[in-house]
């Protein structure tokens, strides 16, 4: 298996950051440390899936 299809540290950290920013579009503030941290990258893509989810139906129906 090639060294490079593994995930490295650093594709987790840009995943974590975005996680944060995407919580923070939603909810207008930085999640409570921690938060995220100890989520590992399959866990961590699925929390991105749903704040996008969420933030979409936020947009779209802005009295919601």
């Amino acid at each position: 298996m090639d060294n490079r299809m593994r995930p490295t540290y650093w594709d987790r950290a840009e995943l974590l950051e975005t996680v944060k920013e995407f919580h923070q579009k939603l909810h207008g503030e930085r999640p409570e440390a921690g938060l995220y941290d100890d989520l590992e990258i399959k866990a961590l893509e699925g929390e991105l899936a749903e704040l996008k989810g969420e933030l979409i139906k936020k947009e779209a129906l802005p009295n919601g």
